[in-house]
Parts: structure tokens; C-alpha cells; sequence
């Protein structure tokens, strides 16, 4: 009997060596997901925030190129999606763990939008509902406090375990039959940047049209169910405050399609006067770039191509 279990040792023993090498092996030449490689890169000393908007809108590597000798390093682009990095505490906090010791000249990219600055309705929207009084952001609950980005506690390990255990939506073994990344179509670069590698728009309108229909319908239920929350604003303001102890802190408003740009109008017609005022409160800029027109995947993000030549017209109103 003894000796039966200390085969079975052996065995188990011989098992998990192997699948921790081959897990190994998957981490080091395969695609993961579109968010792990943030959560295993180093500290950042800049960085771009929002949601997946600025995800795949914005190049960090094109920024350090052309203002790398103005702002700390390394760069990075550290926007999620609107489940998971709206601004509220739980962003705030992840960026904390983020941002390197010491930084005192980086740059900080905050794109905003209305939909980041809501929350759900706890009925229908009627009409343009009041932003509760910022002194309540206590009271609210933030739907995306359990999500990987507000609970993740380690965001510079690799590998990195926690989201390993916890956060991967797929088997392990898939890890070793992602090594070619030449048909993801999700591809995260080392700075972060989230590349959607569809073709050209006009290569295929009909998916095209079908991509954009769809996603304009989710957003006109949004608008419909949501308000701009004073709690977010709150803590907008608060990342503001803690990221211009380390740096400039910009304000970005980023081109969209023309309908989602309406929907958005409609939603909230005040935003941009409400961004200017906060960045004039903190003596910050504020970069809006909704009015120009850029190719998009779905009519709310831009295209790679789109995003290289946008990154290099904010690198440009940086540098001047």
C-alpha cells in the first residue's frame, strides 16, 4: 500500500512538473488574452487610461517615440473595457499599484466619455437624469467592483498567477496551441495597445454596417438605462489629483463614429462643457478629438490604422 502511494506521488509529482512546464512555455510564446500582458509588465512611469475606447485607440509606443525625452518611462497603455475600468475606486486603486515608485514627470492620457463617468439607472431613463451630489460616492455601489481590474492585487508579476487562477476564460492547454499570433485577431502589444486586426472597413461593408448596427443598439439601451454619475466624476477627480502629484495628467476625448457621436449628444449634451471646466478647475488640458473622422471597427473604435494616425496627432499636440 505504501509503495502504490508513493507511486501515485511520483506520478501526480511527474504531472504537474510537466504541465507546469508546459504552462510555462504556452506563457512565454503564445497569446494569452487581451489583458494579461498588463498585469505581467513592469511598473509604468506613464500612462494611458480609459476604457476599450482608449484600449484601441491609443499607441503609448508611438507617444514615447516622439516625447519620450519629456516624460518617464516605461509607457503604457492601461485601459480596459467599460465592464471593467470606468473611473471609480476600484480603477483608481489598480492604477496605484500601476504607476512606478518615484515617477515625478510622467504622462497620463485619461480618456473620457460619458459612458465611463454612468451608472446603471435604477429605472428607465426618461429623461436626462441629475448627477447624485458627489458627497454620496460612499453610498454607491460600482457594478464593477469585483472585476479582475478592481480586485487584482498583484499587476506587475509574471507570470502572473492570481489572474491565472482567477481571471483566464479558457483551459491552460489552449495556452499552447496560441503560439502564432498571425491569426488572433485580439492582439496586445508589449505597451499595451489592443489591436484589433480586422480588415480595412471598405474591404467588407457588410460587416461593416452588421458590426455597427449592433453595437449602436447596445449604447441606445445604455443611454437609456444610465446617468452620469456624480460618484464617478468624484473619482475622476481623485485620479486627477493623485496622478498630477507624478506628472501631466491630460484629458482626451476621443473620435468615435458619427452615430455613436449623436447617441452620445443625446445622452449627455453637456459633457464637453463639463470636461472643459474640470480641466480648467486642475489647470489641465483637454484634447477633444470627437468632431474628427476616423475610420472605425463597429462605429465606436478605431482601426489600427486609425489609431497609429491619431497617436501621432495627439504625440503632436503633445510636443507643441
Amino acid at each position: 500500500m505504501l509503495k502504490l502511494l508513493l507511486r501515485l506521488s511520483l506520478l501526480l509529482g511527474a504531472v504537474g512538473l510537466l504541465g507546469g512546464l508546459g504552462l510555462a512555455a504556452g506563457l512565454r510564446r503564445g497569446y494569452v488574452d487581451a489583458f494579461y500582458a498588463r498585469f505581467t509588465s513592469p511598473p509604468a512611469g506613464s500612462l494611458v487610461l480609459g476604457t476599450s475606447r482608449a484600449a484601441q485607440a491609443i499607441k503609448p509606443s508611438v507617444l514615447a517615440a516622439r516625447l519620450g525625452q519629456r516624460y518617464e518611462g516605461p509607457w503604457l497603455n492601461y485601459a480596459f473595457t467599460l465592464a471593467e475600468s470606468p473611473y471609480g475606486p476600484g480603477y483608481l486603486s489598480s492604477i496605484q499599484r500601476k504607476l512606478a515608485p518615484g515617477t515625478r514627470q510622467g504622462l497620463f492620457i485619461l480618456a473620457v466619455d460619458p459612458w465611463s463617468l454612468s451608472l446603471p439607472s435604477p429605472a428607465p431613463r426618461a429623461a436626462a437624469a441629475p448627477a447624485e451630489p458627489a458627497h454620496k460616492s460612499q453610498e454607491v455601489v460600482f457594478p464593477e467592483a469585483n472585476s479582475m481590474v478592481s480586485q487584482l492585487a498583484s499587476v506587475s508579476q509574471n507570470p502572473n498567477f492570481d489572474y491565472l487562477a482567477h481571471y483566464l476564460h479558457k483551459p491552460f492547454y489552449q495556452l499552447l496551441l496560441n503560439a502564432d499570433t498571425a491569426h488572433v485577431i485580439e492582439r496586445l502589444h508589449p505597451d499595451g495597445w489592443l489591436e484589433i486586426a480586422l480588415p480595412p472597413p471598405s474591404a467588407n461593408p457588410a460587416l461593416l454596417e452588421r458590426r455597427t448596427a449592433e453595437k449602436l443598439a447596445t449604447y441606445r439601451a445604455l443611454a437609456a438605462t444610465s446617468y452620469l454619475a456624480g460618484s464617478r466624476l468624484h473619482y475622476l477627480q481623485k485620479t486627477i489629483e493623485y496622478l498630477r502629484q507624478h506628472g501631466q495628467v491630460v484629458l482626451v476625448r476621443l473620435p468615435t463614429g458619427a452615430a455613436m457621436a449623436t447617441i452620445e449628444a443625446q445622452y449627455q449634451p453637456n459633457f464637453d462643457q463639463q470636461m472643459r471646466e474640470l480641466a480648467h478647475r486642475y489647470a489641465i488640458p483637454y484634447l477633444n478629438y470627437l468632431p474628427l473622422a476616423y475610420p472605425t471597427n463597429d462605429g465606436n473604435h478605431l482601426t489600427r490604422t486609425a489609431a497609429a494616425q491619431l497617436s501621432q496627432r495627439l504625440a503632436g499636440d503633445m510636443a507643441n
